[in-house]
């Protein structure tokens, strides 16, 4: 009795049968594409070429050298501006930055620089909150180490405060300003781009967007690597909150010793300071709401062993020439404050 071979038998194909597979999967191929022609699926868009400026007409070389200097003049302004922003910059770190000078470049290149000239102080007839809240955030910046100015995306520049900023590089140079983007899922990701390019070239800043879950705790995050930028800020999970603690974290790390520090966040009212710290801290321990106004106190909360995190009241410092109307409609004070509740409507 003869005994049967253990070995594995050979995968190997005849030459027909391998021929045959290959005609099949070249049918398939011709198949699928006859089938995308007529839906125009690979149909490429034609892309209009520029015709230039013709030949024969009398005033070319002209033309040419005029578009010439204006491309040159362009870039140089271009330089100019990204040269003093980066001297404005430097001036923010060393403390040298002279109280005239409180116009901001962004204020320069969108032509507000004209009323740029801010009150050091709050005016006489505010009302006793508005005291209570410009006190409760001198408290904050003298006890944070690192200071988090929350922007709305939607008007970075209009909810910027240079008086804040000001106060917190005279508190010492020992103090870190960190710029944060909020509410960036209400605005196109290219501007969210252009901004941050824009912003750190002054100082440091991060993109983020809160949870906007009604849960009480255990609040989603998600990783910008996980999936299409654009998929992310349509969900409810909060966004940027990795970064930013990788950010603070390094903070809390001086010559390779772990040390805890305090993140003092501040900014305009409703800005999104609260939810910002209930996002961090994936759940709610502060209170939020629609209303500016909310957070009337300094409140403390214990991100973790290394990181504490302190809320400020939002504080509103008026520019000399602005007006309640201007203050309302980025919805930074109340309605029954306003003396005019009229003009903001008109």
């Amino acid at each position: 009795m003869v005994k049967k071979s253990k070995k594995s038998k050979s995968k190997r194909v005849s030459l027909k049968q391998k021929y045959k597979v290959i005609k099949k999967v070249k049918e398939h191929h011709k198949k699928k594409a006859k089938e995308a022609k007529k839906l125009n699926l690979n149909r490429k868009r034609k892309v209009e070429k520029d015709p230039g400026i013709p030949n024969d007409w009398p005033f070319k070389e002209q033309e040419l050298k005029a578009l010439e200097a204006r491309r040159a003049r362009a870039i140089e302004e271009l330089e100019q501006k990204k040269a003093a922003r980066k001297e404005r910059a430097q001036k923010r770190k060393l403390g040298l930055l002279e109280d005239g000078d409180t116009a901001t470049a962004g204020e320069q290149d969108f032509g507000e620089g004209k009323s740029s000239d801010y009150s050091t102080g709050f005016q006489k007839n505010r009302d006793n909150s508005d005291r209570a809240f410009y006190k409760e955030l001198v408290k904050v910046i003298e006890a944070s180490d690192v200071i988090l100015e929350v922007l709305d995306a939607r008007d970075p520049l209009g909810t910027r405060c240079v008086d804040m900023e000001k106060m917190v590089m005279k508190a010492g140079p020992e103090k870190h300003l960190v710029l944060l983007l909020n509410k960036i899922d209400l605005v196109p990701r290219e501007a969210v781009e252009k901004w941050l390019k824009y912003l750190r070239e002054e100082l440091p800043a991060v993109a983020f967007k809160c949870s906007t879950q009604e849960q009480r705790s255990n609040l989603g995050w998600k990783s910008s690597k996980a999936s299409k930028p654009s998929n992310l800020l349509q969900t409810s999970d909060c966004l940027g909150a990795e970064t930013l603690i990788k950010l603070l974290k390094n903070y809390s790390r001086s010559h390779e010793i772990k040390k805890s520090i305090t993140v003092g966040i501040i900014g305009l009212p409703n800005v999104g300071k609260s939810s910002l710290i209930n996002s961090l801290k994936r759940c709610h321990v502060v209170n939020v709401g629609a209303t500016p106004g909310l957070t009337r106190s300094m409140q403390e909360v214990h991100l973790d062993k290394n990181v504490k995190l302190l809320d400020c009241p939002g504080v509103v410092m008026i520019k000399s020439g602005e007006n309640d109307a201007s203050v309302a409609l980025r919805n930074c004070k109340r309605i029954e404050k306003l003396e005019d509740p009229v003009g903001p409507g008109n």
